[in-house]
Parts: C-alpha cells; sequence; structure tokens
C-alpha cells in the first residue's frame, strides 16, 4: 500500500510511494461485502458528506477496497488525500497539518495509535473536515472504533461517529471467484477446479493465496505450461491428492 497526496492546494505534494497495481475493482470480489461496496462507492460519487468507518480482519480487503476506491475517483482536477498509515507513521505527524479536500481516505489509523503526536495531528485533521465537511471521509482498520488503542478516548468517539461498516472475509467460494478474477487480469484463465484445490489445500488467506498465484504466474510464463492441477502440486510442492 502507499501513501498518495494530490490536488491543487499549494501546500500539498506527492511523495514518493506507489499504489499497489492490485487495488483496482476489475480484481475485487466483493461476495458478502457487496453492501457496503456499494455504499462507498456512491457515497465517493456524489462527494457525499458523511463519514465511513470500515473496519475488519486481516485479508478481508480493507486496502485493496479503499486503492480501488481512490483509482476510481482520481483525476487531476479532484483533490484527493489518500494515506496508509503504516507507511508514513515514522515521518513527520505534519503530514496532517493540511485542509481535508473533497475525498479522504485513511488506511490502517490503528498504526498510529499510542503516538502522542500523531493522536494529536489526526485529532486536529479530522476536526477541520468535521468543521467543514468538504465530502466523503473514510477510515479503515482492523478493530471495530471502540477498540482502537489510541491514548487520546476522543478519537475512539470521533471514528464511533458517522457510518461503521464492517466487512467479512470470503469464504471458500470467495476466495476462488477472487482468484480467478486476479488471473483474468493477468491474462490467463484459472480453472474452476485449480482455484478450488488452491483454496482447499492452501491457506484461505487472500494475501496468502496472492503470494502463491504471483509465484504460479511466474512459473507458468517460464515453462509455457497452463495452469492444471498436477503443474500447481509441482511448483508447490504438494503431495499428491
Amino acid at each position: 500500500m502507499s501513501l498518495i497526496v494530490t490536488g491543487k492546494q499549494p501546500h500539498q505534494e506527492s511523495l514518493p510511494f506507489a499504489i499497489d497495481d492490485h487495488g483496482l475493482f476489475e480484481t475485487f470480489y466483493a461476495g458478502p461485502n457487496e453492501a457496503a461496496v456499494s455504499l462507498l462507492k456512491k457515497a465517493v460519487i456524489e462527494r457525499a458528506h458523511e463519514q465511513f468507518y470500515v473496519f475488519g480482519p486481516h485479508g478481508s480487503g480493507k486496502s485493496h477496497l479503499l486503492t480501488a476506491l481512490f483509482r476510481m475517483v482520481h483525476q487531476p482536477t479532484l483533490n484527493v488525500f489518500y494515506v496508509d498509515m503504516t507507511l508514513v507513521v515514522r515521518l513527520s505527524p505534519l503530514l496532517l497539518d493540511v485542509d481535508p479536500p473533497s475525498v479522504v481516505m485513511l488506511d490502517n489509523i490503528e498504526a498510529i495509535a499510542g503516538d502522542p503526536a500523531w493522536e494529536l495531528s489526526l485529532f486536529g485533521f479530522y476536526n477541520r473536515w468535521l468543521d467543514t465537511q468538504p465530502g466523503v471521509f473514510i477510515a479503515t482498520a482492523t478493530p471495530s472504533a471502540d477498540r482502537l488503542p489510541f491514548l487520546r478516548a476522543d478519537l475512539n468517539t470521533r471514528f464511533e461517529n458517522g457510518v461503521t461498516l464492517s466487512l467479512e472475509r470470503l469464504d471458500g467460494a470467495g476466495c476462488a471467484e477472487a482468484l480467478k478474477l486476479r488471473g483474468k487480469r493477468r491474462g490467463f484463465d484459472i480453472p474452476d477446479k485449480v482455484a478450488a484445490y488452491l483454496v482447499r489445500h492452501c491457506n484461505r488467506d487472500m494475501p496468502s493465496l496472492i503470494e502463491i498465484l504471483d509465484r504460479l504466474d511466474r512459473a507458468s510464463l517460464q515453462e509455457q505450461h497452463e495452469l492444471t492441477i498436477p503443474f500447481v502440486r509441482r511448483i508447490l510442492g504438494l503431495e499428491s491428492s
């Protein structure tokens, strides 16, 4: 994930981090999260004057969803503030000393919890947004807002306001569909039985499955071999099953 700060305001500058190429709706399988995804898309498109707090376990697609939303709205004439807090926690909290634009996206906000300077900066940034509400404000984290380990309890209260959306991890069938979407984006088809085999014999954690898909993709290109169960079994060193 990455930090992107864009817009016409002279005090905002882009920092040299690249957004994950996989952060696209074309490779996002919503599954049980379809209602939440649709709501966020609508809010961003309409520049809704609303705050959203999105939480869910690791692998539920929070960061993928946020980068896909960013790509959906990113235009040279649109002010967008997108930050992955895990990447900037070692930078200066002055990063948030800006006027909130029409679209704010803060990913993994729990990363700065426990740091007094960062918490104060986030508190000030949020309050500036609250005073003007120029558009949509979306924050993501793993725990629910009341369980964010902030030193400042008033930050928990702030993120409990607005609309709270909970994302679920995909089940086995959903993971298989997500893998097939990834393969299609890369220009090859993953047969149903191969996708099911990967989900059944590997971790049902999407980040882990994507790493496995990367490995299979490279091997398939090198050997000019289609994805079959025997090929997958050999590349991954799995016993015959």
